[in-house]
């Protein structure tokens, strides 16, 4: 009865409650989440509790009652000619069984609570949690992380949260599962049947009882080891399958599972096995990116390279000079240091949040802007002239680079969540349709860094083995166009996953026209150096 109540309870109260999507994409939004939950333990606490006290009044008038009833085992003819014991048999059954069977249908009453949206308490969609999931896989893949080590709550060798349950790591394996990732579905279910495993063995050995997986749950293994099987997975579905027999004995496996390395059935198919990676994902390219993130490589030292004070373009910077550090001088890439104070960034931030959506790509020409898991991130756009902190920020960008920064977008505040990331991809346009003609293209971007990350979230150029992690205040500088004013697909860059922590940035693009004189072009043409990037490999 207790655990119905219970179940009662939460079902209601997750059917109920809005839902909004793209928590995933974001750190901005996910303390509503822990809002909501916070605020659902409070009661449920409340309710146990009362639930509780009222089980150990009963518990305490059901003990009295055993006794009476050992009692009378005894000697039954001696208690019934008690007319004391008499009264009390009669009256218990008149009157304090239904007095009782009452207060347990209040506290089932109790336990059927609601959380409606009159509480403003909101709920990650089936996206957010599709998402969150992918997050995890992402940063599996590009940071080589064991899933034992993921599931213990261990990122990169440092221990921060508690244990996944064996549950837990079944619910993201069927998951993957059912969104087609088939290699990362194996290595889960198999995570989660080993702690299973340990489960169990931990509770024998301890001479304590313990609950196995639910009727639900069994079913779910059962329909998951035979879709496994039927896919030619067979040590994954005999695994899995082992488990529902150990719990649960009397099952009749109502499909041929076989033993452990039956070789294949005939009409299987190689081909229809689910996959969750495109071309790109495969290509060499990629791969060298996600060395690039995890620090695999390193640029080639060069003497020429400095870190070093700079005039800029304005006289005021021979009394203030900046702080800066070269990372490419062909195509340029720099770091200026300290540009944005603490307590500006803090009002940048102030004023992106109301305003943060998920971010989009515009992957063709004449397209709509939509989502995409190519960029898990939200932004705001915010307009230079409505604060003086971004008016500076233009003015301090134009004296260190000297670029004239009349025709810039709207400054761009992103923030990328825990797995958030941008896969590679260029700043400039590659079809004139997609910028104003007479501003001409992306020729320069500058990021700053609005938050430091503690792993992951580096900003990373694969084609010049480059990865700059964020620094609170730092400015990062680059040249998306050549001097002739080509496309410099050199600059390909990416934001490597967020592994723990939560990257805000503010990105500012500077268009070509006006920059006549601050940037000339050469005698001839200097693009031809980087034509070899612009193909995928």
């Amino acid at each position: 009865m207790r655990g119905f109540v219970l179940l009662v309870g939460v079902v209601s109260l997750l059917g109920q409650g809005s839902l909004a999507s793209d928590y995933f994409s974001s750190i901005t939004g996910l303390e509503e989440l822990l809002h909501t939950e916070q605020y659902l333990t409070r009661e449920l606490r409340s309710k146990v509790n009362a639930i509780n006290a009222a089980l150990q009044q009963l518990e305490g008038e059901l003990s009295s009652i055993e006794k009476e009833h050992s009692m009378a085992a005894t000697d039954t003819e001696n208690y019934l000619t008690n007319p004391v014991n008499v009264y009390r048999l009669m009256k218990r059954l008149h009157t304090d069984w239904s007095l009782m069977e009452d207060r347990v249908q209040l506290m089932a009453a109790e336990m059927n609570f609601n959380a409606t949206r009159e509480y403003g308490l909101s709920y990650p969609s089936q996206e957010d949690v599709e998402g969150a999931a992918l997050a995890l896989v992402r940063l599996q893949s590009t940071y080589k992380l064991d899933v034992a080590q993921v599931a213990q709550g261990i990122l990169n060798g440092v221990k921060y949260g508690t244990d996944m349950s064996w549950q837990d790591c079944f619910e993201l394996g069927q998951q993957l599962f059912e969104m087609e990732d088939y290699n990362n579905t194996k290595v889960w279910l198999r995570e989660s049947m080993e702690r299973l495993r340990r489960h169990s063995s931990h509770a024998h050995s301890q001479q304590t009882p313990t609950s196995g997986p639910d009727t639900l749950t069994l079913n779910k293994m059962e329909a998951t080891a035979k879709s496994l099987f039927q896919l030619g997975d067979f040590d994954t579905a005999f695994e899995l399958s082992q488990r529902v027999l150990q719990f649960d004995p009397k099952r009749i496996r109502n499909w041929h599972l076989g033993d452990k390395g039956t070789a294949p059935p005939e009409d299987i198919d190689d081909g229809y096995l689910p996959k969750h990676t495109d071309s790109y994902n495969l290509s060499q390219e990629f791969a060298q990116y996600e060395k690039v993130c995890r620090g695999e490589v390193h640029p080639i030292a060069r003497q020429e390279l400095r870190c070093r004070y700079s005039r800029g373009s304005h006289p005021y910077r021979y009394l203030a000079p900046l702080k800066l550090e070269e990372h490419s001088l062909d195509p340029y890439v720099a770091t200026y240091h300290d540009m944005l104070s603490p307590r500006k960034i803090s009002q940048l931030r102030e004023m992106a949040v109301p305003r943060m959506r998920r971010s989009t790509v515009n992957p063709l020409p004449g397209g709509q802007h939509k989502k995409s898991a190519f960029r898990v991130s939200k932004n705001a756009w915010l307009a230079y002239e409505s604060h003086p902190t971004m008016v500076g920020m233009l003015r301090d960008l134009k004296e260190a680079t000297g670029l004239d920064t009349t025709y810039c977008e709207q400054l761009q505040v992103a923030n990328y969540g825990v797995g958030g990331h941008y896969e590679p991809h260029w700043d400039f346009f590659r079809d004139p349709n997609h910028y104003p003609e007479e501003e001409g293209n992306r020729i320069a971007t500058a990021i700053y860094y609005l938050s430091e990350v503690e792993q992951g979230g580096a900003t990373a150029f694969p084609f010049l083995d480059i990865a700059v992690k964020p620094q609170l205040g730092n400015v990062l500088f680059w040249y998306n166009l050549h001097r002739s004013l080509d496309k410099d697909y050199r600059t390909k860059h990416a934001g490597c996953p967020v592994l723990k922590g939560s990257k805000w940035i503010g990105n500012v693009w500077i268009h070509e026209v006006t920059q006549t004189f601050a940037r000339p072009c050469d005698v001839f043409r200097d693009h031809e150096v980087s034509l070899e990037y612009e193909i995928i490999k």
